[in-house]
């Protein structure tokens, strides 16, 4: 179901958040304007969680994860958005009228959702409900999977042409449900849903909507296991399935196990292993790496003993390891599936598997390269150092590079100082030919890192968002900074805090929660404003100045046509910058 913005925003301020939370972190303590407890969602003994009932979001500074009202619930039951909304509708008896069409047309992106929601109810309701299910109930009984399992991963089922009907009669058209990727035109003219005849596991992102859908056949249908297509809404390599599932546990173990399909993830969840998520269908990515690391300190990739499934985890394994993430690489015995030992052997058993079988990256690595080798001569040698040097350069870290380098050495046999000097040509070698990007990389890192030291420009916006009278005194232009700028905008367009917070990405929420709630206290903060505000145009009167500068070069060596205009705001910004000490 599309709710209206006006409904949503009607039950986020009949909610007070600081009322709210307290129901789950009785020892919330009031800090000044906010309040202040230990984190439920991961570990911890010093209180770094704050909420600010006068902006309506929250945001822990130890796991850095951070929303309004309805993501708090959603994260602390475990439950979707809309689970969230619902719940907070009932407490604040609004009713939430269930229509085919709203007075207010939904965005594309609602729309897109709604429909995969609503898809996902069918195809769950048609399994358990349905006698024509009962093959694929079957099936997953005879996989070992319980009706509490099933209703956690809303595992469905998907008869034959029956969804189109059904989606038809609640409103939506052909067209959305081939945008949201349920069903396709065939060359014939006809349509065809994807997930025909197949079990299917709906594919949640992290705030718990549905946005695509994973399929096994129960016939003879090829190939076994099929996605649908990607969406406005949906991309493999920014989701992993399962992780939805296991967020709250893993908040607070920060331990995650990587698998390769559905039933393993499933399966090991069930038997309350924390953090088991599988990628889908694709290979192994930056992003989900990045996913990955926002949750988890220790991970261990759980791939196929045989050549296929090494050859992924040392993919993957690399990914991780670019992305800093510490990572172990477990195997299972040959022709066995993660589902299938669970069920056979029980959860002690399969911990113990994964615990003695796990090797760190450089020792998987290691014997991937050399470990088989019966020639051990200087030229085998020298082939695999140069192979495994290539590995260490993807570490950013210098000690573990250094612990790296000494395993090398004392395995191969070779003087650690010879293969340190190896590993210093082909650093300086990565460093020459990457040098542009490895600083902009260096850039980002320092600007998402930093904690209380913020730029001119977010300085400003930390002044504007915590005294929004102050936006009236500037232009976006003062804003070079993509995001603040868009912060600024929505300031001037009357979003609150939390309206702002909902309006971006994950990694932007993060950024925009710990900016907003670092207020600093000025004992002036008009004279702070100005200060800072002056600070700002100065920079943009050196960036105009420098652009100046390379056309009067070109001017000056006849490249270009003099233009006086130019060379008079030169001057004046020169003399003007001389006089401000900049």
């Amino acid at each position: 179901m599309a709710i209206s913005d006006d409904i949503i925003e009607k039950i986020r301020l009949s909610n007070n958040i600081e009322s709210v939370i307290r129901e789950y972190i009785p020892d919330l303590k009031r800090t000044g304007h906010n309040w202040k407890a230990c984190c439920i969602f991961h570990n911890e003994k010093t209180p770094s969680f704050i909420v600010s009932p006068e902006k309506g979001i929250f945001r822990c500074f130890g796991c850095n994860v951070s929303g309004d009202v309805f993501k708090f619930v959603m994260l602390a039951d475990n439950i979707s958005w809309l689970e969230a909304v619902k719940k907070l509708a009932k407490k604040a008896n609004i009713t939430i009228q269930e229509t085919k069409q709203n007075s207010e047309k939904p965005s594309k992106k609602l729309l897109l959702l709604d429909i995969l929601e609503n898809s996902a109810i069918f195809y769950h309701r048609y399994l358990m409900e349905s006698a024509n299910a009962k093959k694929a109930m079957d099936y997953l009984v005879k996989r070992g999977i319980t009706r509490d399992t099933i209703v956690k991963f809303k595992i469905g089922f998907c008869p034959k042409g029956q969804l189109i009907q059904a989606a038809i009669k609640k409103g939506f058209t052909i067209e959305v449900l081939i945008k949201a990727g349920v069903i396709t035109k065939t060359n014939k003219g006809n349509f065809f849903e994807y997930m025909s005849e197949r079990i299917v596991f709906p594919i949640f992102d992290v705030q718990g909507r549905v946005v695509a859908f994973g399929g096994r056949t129960i016939t003879d249908q090829q190939p076994k296991y099929i996605n649908t297509p990607e969406t406005a809404v949906y991309s493999k390599s920014s989701n992993l399935y399962g992780l939805f599932q296991t967020l709250p546990q893993l908040r607070k173990e920060r331990k995650a196990i990587v698998l390769e399909g559905y039933m393993d993830v499933v399966t090991t969840q069930q038997f309350g292993i924390v953090g088991a998520v599988a990628s889908l269908g694709t290979a192994f990515t930056h992003k989900h790496a990045k996913l990955i690391s926002r949750y988890s300190d220790n991970t261990v990739l759980l791939f196929d003993s045989d050549d296929a499934g090494r050859t992924a985890a040392q993919r993957s394994l690399e990914i991780l390891v670019e992305e800093g993430v510490a990572t172990k690489v477990s195997s299972l015995p040959e022709n066995v599936d993660a589902d299938e030992y669970l069920n056979q052997y029980g959860k002690e058993a399969f911990l113990k598997l994964v615990d003695t079988t796990a090797k760190n990256a450089i020792d998987f690595m290691i014997a991937r390269v050399y470990g088989s080798k019966a020639d051990k001569s200087p030229e085998i040698k020298a082939k695999a150092v140069s192979e495994l040097l290539d590995f260490v350069t993807k570490s950013s870290n210098a000690i573990v590079q250094s612990e790296w380098i000494r395993n090398i050495s004392q395995y191969i046999n070779v003087d650690e100082a010879v293969v340190y000097k190896e590993f210093k040509k082909r650093k300086a070698l990565r460093f020459h030919g990457y040098a542009k990007e490895e600083r902009a990389n260096l850039n980002k890192r320092t600007f998402k890192n930093k904690k209380v030291s913020m730029s001119l420009e977010e300085n400003l916006l930390n002044i504007i968002l915590n005294n929004r009278e102050f936006a009236e005194r500037l232009n976006v232009d003062c804003f070079r900074d993509d995001r603040c700028k868009k912060i600024f905008e929505f300031v001037l367009s009357g979003f609150s805090d939390a309206e702002i917070l909902n309006s971006l990405s994950q990694e932007d929420a993060s950024w925009f929660s710990e900016l907003t709630l670092n207020s600093i206290e000025y004992s002036n903060v008009n004279e702070a404003f100005n200060t800072i505000l002056k600070d700002v145009e100065l920079n943009i009167f050196k960036r105009r100045r420098t652009l100046l500068e390379k056309e009067i070069l070109l001017m000056t060596e006849g490249k270009k046509e003099k233009d006086n205009r130019l060379f008079d705001e030169y001057k004046k910004l020169t003399a003007l910058l001389k006089g401000s000490g900049k």
